[in-house]
């Protein structure tokens, strides 16, 4: 797999050969193949190839390239931005320490830092009786005191467990922070995603006790709805078994943002052993069909050597063949874009997405358009 050759751009042909030299002198094996272009109007070029190694570097060499000759793609860029910092919100259940196992998985591969957080509560008091006097007000204070050390220890705890795993997994590209806040857990991820400004959050989808099932699975939800980047969202039976061969499920509605979606999604797995399914659930028709293979030609230019495959799946129900496709295919993860008013956001909210992300063992990738 590191010796894979991954596409970093496409360029008219003189470029790509200036882009080459300029890698090379960077001590970077690059490699040029030719690319037809997919629209009529488009010239062919030349996909730059570098090692998946090598990538993060290439990029760099690239973007310092493009600035300073003025060059331009012609198919846009290949990837989108690097995925440097992962937050994953934690509430010390096992399905929360699971979704960590995804995170410290990946974020070894792709050279990432994991912020954990967790947020608490206080008790609320609708009203106190001064009559009772000063022990109640101190016994109030005792108990606020208690939540607060109880959830330090928890963790610093569970980031003591996942130090050691770091350690003995000989992960070398995990770097590993956390941070404590007290307030309502979907107002406090917001507020720390904004300041921690992640590329990517993973989250379990369940809580740590059965009457916390649906509150946590809103504040995935929430979770889902008010951030920009994509969301990892891990089922409460979704285990993890280690990095391997990666079956994914992206659902398309032939939307324009199918090609930033693609691109996110490729950021994130470029590194990895994984085939692509891009599925599309509704009638089958003759504009339907050039659309998926316009996708199949625009794909295979952008990420040759990735295992695709496309189907259209003719059924107005979303969901059953949704999980009979994902049974089949052995489907890992569903990939998929959401935006405010269209069908995936009527999947996610709120009955159907509840659907999605309390009842299939499936971990679910959502973009955002």
């Amino acid at each position: 797999m590191e010796n894979r050759y991954i596409t970093i751009a496409t360029l008219k042909n003189t470029d790509a050969e200036l882009l080459k030299k300029q890698l090379s002198t960077e001590q970077l094996d690059c490699e040029l193949s030719k690319a037809k272009a997919v629209k009529a109007n488009e010239l062919d070029g030349f996909r730059v190839k570098v090692r998946r190694k090598d990538r993060k570097r290439a990029i760099q060499v690239l973007e310092t390239f493009s600035e300073a000759y003025g060059i331009e793609t012609l198919e846009g860029d290949t990837f989108s931005k690097e995925i440097e910092r992962i937050l994953v919100p934690v509430d010390f259940s096992e399905n929360s320490k699971n979704a960590c196992q995804y995170a410290l998985g990946l974020a070894e591969e792709l050279h990432s830092e994991i912020m954990l957080m967790h947020s608490y509560f206080f008790p609320v008091i609708n009203s106190i009786d001064y009559g009772e006097g000063l022990s109640y007000v101190v016994n109030i204070n005792d108990t606020i005191t208690e939540i607060t050390q109880k959830a330090k220890e928890n963790l610093l705890l569970l980031y003591n467990d996942l130090t050691k795993k770091i350690e003995n997994e000989n992960y070398k590209n995990v770097k590993l922070n956390f941070s404590l806040t007290n307030g309502n857990p979907s107002n406090e991820i917001i507020n720390i995603y904004r300041k921690y400004q992640p590329d990517l959050i993973i989250m379990g989808t369940r809580g740590n006790t059965v009457d916390k099932k649906e509150h946590f699975g809103s504040v995935s939800a929430t979770t889902i709805n008010e951030t920009e980047v994509p969301v990892l969202a891990i089922p409460e039976v979704s285990k993890y078994m280690g990095i391997g061969k990666i079956n994914i499920l992206y659902a398309t509605n032939f939307d324009e943002s199918d090609y930033k979606a693609l691109k996110k999604l490729m950021t994130l797995v470029y590194s990895l052993d994984v085939k692509i399914h891009l599925v599309h659930i509704g009638e089958r028709n003759t504009e339907k069909i050039e659309k998926i293979e316009h996708l199949n030609t625009v794909f295979n230019n952008l990420y040759p050597g990735y295992e695709l495959e496309c189907n259209i799946i003719e059924n107005s129900n979303v969901i059953k063949p949704l999980e009979a496709y994902i049974k089949s295919k052995s489907i890992d993860i569903i990939a998929m874009t959401t935006h405010k008013r269209n069908f995936i956001t009527r999947l996610i909210y709120p009955s159907k997405t509840k659907k999605l992300l309390f009842q299939t063992d499936t971990p679910l990738l959502v973009f955002h358009a």
